[in-house]
């Protein structure tokens, strides 16, 4: 019985999460099954979450999980189109076999020849190796940028939650790592440690997206959905490897009756002054200075519009909740916005900082839209790079 096998499997989490040993939660689950499902654990995941316990927990638990049911779990027979070069599944599996082979093949046994003998050689190719490792905040970005909102689109969400804190965690532990290599007289312990630890997680973190997040994406992904991914995956780049083949997929063929795009650009937009047709608008807000994005009275993202890339983004987004599109840690901010929109305590919020990496300076508006009776719309997001604007320190007045 399902709910019975689904029991099981929340009894061995609970018991991991309640402080178990490793080795008894191996054996508890040798002993009650041959094989699961991924879509078992990852219920079972999100019962765990429902009962109360809060996302970030689960993620510390990620890998002992991953760990208990390797080797168990059941591997049905995936999408053929995956293995075809230049498919977003295909790009991701490369880069994990790269980024296998700098781990195994290269940092890890420089690291043992430095341990052996500390020399500025065996350390240079470490700081190498690590910075090469930081590329792979290029992989992880694609999946949050686009993956994820599939799995969000379908109600997968306890995974690519838990997942995406795991991935900062990630990426902070190669950041110490770096930063110990790079000290003038690395501490051999800790940057050893270090660097396993660093290690560690990433391999696991492909067994996770290899296994588990894949499988689950074969069940529910269309082929416009994938295709997304592909087109989206420019905005950020990849991970140790060339730009993949260019794919597309066989789309359905689309019925006769379809009203043509063409037809529909023609037709007027009255406004309080003035009217547009669909061509002038679109071209307008194509070449405005910021990023827009609309929100709805039911926080769904509903449209990406404007001339600048702030933030990279995806069609697979749209109809999901704006909550999904940031990370726990964000979360309770983006709530606090909302909810103050919704009660009319408040307008408009304003930000201004420097993302990470990015080395621009972005200023973040949300403004909350409403009718003429007051009642709530949705929220606009206006992000502007205004790097340029603070560095000018002179007028124009003439061209």
């Amino acid at each position: 019985m399902k709910e019975d096998r689904q029991k099981a499997i929340l009894e061995i989490l609970h018991y991991i999460h309640d402080g178990g040993d490793f080795d008894t939660a191996k054996k508890m689950f040798q002993d009650r099954f041959d094989q699961v499902d991924v879509s078992e654990i990852t219920e079972a995941e999100c019962e765990l979450i429902a009962g109360g316990l809060d996302p970030s927990q689960i993620q510390y638990l990620c890998n002992v999980h991953a760990e208990v049911f390797k080797g168990n779990i059941k591997q049905n027979e995936l999408n053929s189109d995956f293995e075809k070069p230049g498919h977003p599944v295909n790009t991701l599996k490369l880069e994990n076999i790269v980024i296998k082979s700098l781990i195994n093949d290269y940092l890890l046994p420089n690291l043992e020849k430095w341990e052996e003998d500390p020399n500025p050689e065996s350390i240079t190719k470490i700081q190498k190796a690590l910075s090469d490792l930081a590329t792979i905040d290029k992989h992880y970005r694609r999946k949050e940028t686009s993956i994820f909102p599939i799995m969000n689109k379908y109600g997968i969400t306890a995974p690519p939650e838990v997942m995406w804190g795991v991935d900062d965690d990630i990426r902070n532990l190669i950041k110490n790592a770096q930063h110990l290599a790079n000290q003038a007289h690395p501490e051999e312990h800790s940057l050893a440690e270090a660097i396993k630890k660093a290690s560690h997680e990433v391999l696991e973190m492909i067994f996770k997206e290899e296994e588990i997040m894949i499988p689950m994406l074969d069940e529910v992904a269309t082929s416009q959905d994938w295709y997304n991914v592909k087109l989206e995956e420019k905005q950020i780049g990849y991970t140790l490897i060339a730009t993949p083949m260019n794919w597309k997929p066989k789309m359905p063929e689309t019925t006769s009756g379809a009203i043509s795009i063409d037809k529909l650009t023609s037709l007027a937009i009255n406004f309080k002054e003035g009217s547009l047709n669909l061509k002038q608008l679109e071209a307008i807000l194509d070449i405005l200075p910021f990023a827009l994005t609309f929100i709805d009275e039911n926080d769904k993202v509903t449209y990406f519009g404007g001339g600048a890339s702030i933030y990279p983004h995806s069609k697979n987004v749209l109809g999901n909740s704006v909550f999904s599109c940031h990370p726990a840690k964000s979360r309770p901010i983006i709530h606090r916005i909302f909810d103050e929109f919704h009660t009319g305590k408040k307008d408009k919020y304003e930000f201004w900082f420097e993302p990470r990496k990015m080395g621009r300076y972005l200023y973040l508006r949300y403004y909350a839209v409403r009718d003429e009776e007051g009642k709530y719309l949705g929220c606009l997001e206006v992000a502007e790079d205004v790097t340029e604007i603070r560095a000018k320190k002179t007028e124009k007045r003439k061209i």
